[in-house]
């Protein structure tokens, strides 16, 4: 309880819109946007690519599925409907299940054909590609390194990220990157990569999802008992993990949903796109 009372202490003014992004970023991310139009990408389609913490059901499902509540930060609803009302695939934006996400996949799998799924994707594909070929999307939730921190440098997996930044924009799709939840026994090597994802930010005048820092909030950085994936609320698993009350935001996944929804409230907000909805 100390934990949810802390957070409920938080200045109001996370409780409120977060302020729209730099101008350079709003200039970068306008043109990426337009271009997609161009190329037929829809404005009210976001995807997600990532490993296990982005398949997981805990991760923006319930939100596509009406399962959440906002508590204090009511503010969020309107982003929700602008990105619940176009299906995608296999629901709507929150609730598709991405065809560039998989269990244990690193940056690099994500540009493997053999990574890629054989039902929806041609032949010698990349998962990337597939996702963003098959649902059309304007902007893409982006999060990796938490597997291949074990094994993989940091520079090398900048290589990895900047393919993917590339290869979004280069079809018409801003990539919204977040940093990484910790990991047991990895924390430096997480450090490390989580400055490359903010470098990169900053570099390519890209949104960023400030994940890892929310976590420091929380009991043991918000990890759940296997200290590499997001905590859940007890009991409640997906039902729980979208409820933005004080004593659900002590909880890693209820805080990657209310992180990502904030930055994509912002995302929305700084293209204009609110005036559409």
């Amino acid at each position: 309880m100390l934990l949810a009372a802390a957070w409920a202490a938080q200045p109001r003014s996370q409780m409120r819109p977060l302020d729209l992004l730099p101008t350079d970023v709003i200039v970068h991310i306008r043109q990426v946007y337009d271009f997609g139009r161009l190329l037929g990408n829809r404005p009210t389609v976001f995807s997600k690519v990532g490993d296990s913490i982005t398949v997981s059901d805990n991760f923006l499902h319930p939100i596509g599925d009406g399962v959440y509540e906002l508590g204090d930060y009511g503010y969020l609803r309107p982003v929700i409907d602008f990105y619940r009302r176009t299906p995608v695939r296999t629901g709507n934006s929150f609730s598709n299940v991405s065809l560039a996400a998989g269990v244990g996949w690193s940056a690099w799998a994500a540009l493997q054909p053999e990574f890629a799924n054989p039902d929806e994707c041609l032949p010698d594909e990349i998962p990337l590609v597939c996702e963003y070929r098959v649902t059309k999307p304007s902007l893409a939730i982006v999060m990796f390194g938490t597997n291949e921190v074990s094994y993989m440098s940091a520079a090398a997996y900048r290589t990895w990220l900047v393919r993917i930044i590339d290869i979004s924009e280069a079809m018409g799709i801003i990539p919204i990157l977040s940093t990484l939840p910790d990991r047991h026994a990895w924390e430096d090597a997480i450090d490390r990569y989580n400055t490359v994802i903010r470098d990169l930010t900053v570099e390519r005048h890209l949104p960023l999802i400030e994940y890892a820092e929310a976590l420091r909030r929380l009991p043991d950085r918000g990890l759940g008992w296997d200290g590499v994936h997001p905590s859940w609320t007890p009991h409640a698993w997906y039902t729980g993990a979208a409820r933005f009350t004080p004593d659900n935001l002590r909880y890693g996944y209820v805080l990657r949903n209310l992180t990502a929804l904030q930055t994509l409230d912002r995302v929305w907000r700084s293209l204009g796109l609110s005036s559409s909805s």
